[in-house]
């Protein structure tokens, strides 16, 4: 059986968030979260590295992480961290994948 077991609440948590804060975005028809996204933008547009991040997560999605681990018997042999782009660009370092193209 795959999934939370039953009577687990945390999913119900999150949909809690995401209706009150859909409730408050509505009541003023959008303009808080327009001013939010305007101000991202600008921090993206001046160099802001975590606004940089936030808008490639946000319009091309969080890149896949593919962690391998191999082993001989008992002993750890390595561990290798692969990042892929949304278009299957694959590189074992982050900041070789741009993200902007």
């Amino acid at each position: 059986m795959a999934g939370a077991p039953i009577g687990n609440r945390n999913a119900q948590k999150g949909r809690m968030w995401n209706d009150a804060l859909r409730r408050a975005i509505a009541q003023d028809d959008g303009k808080r979260l327009r001013a939010a996204i305007e101000q991202l933008l600008n921090l993206a547009s001046n160099g802001e590295p975590w606004a940089i991040k936030e808008l490639a997560d946000r319009l091309d999605g969080r890149p896949k992480q593919v962690n391998y681990i191999e082993s001989e018997g008992s002993d750890l042999k390595a561990i290798r961290v692969t990042f892929v782009r949304p278009d299957g660009t694959e590189s074992e370092n982050l900041a070789n994948l741009n993200m902007s193209s």
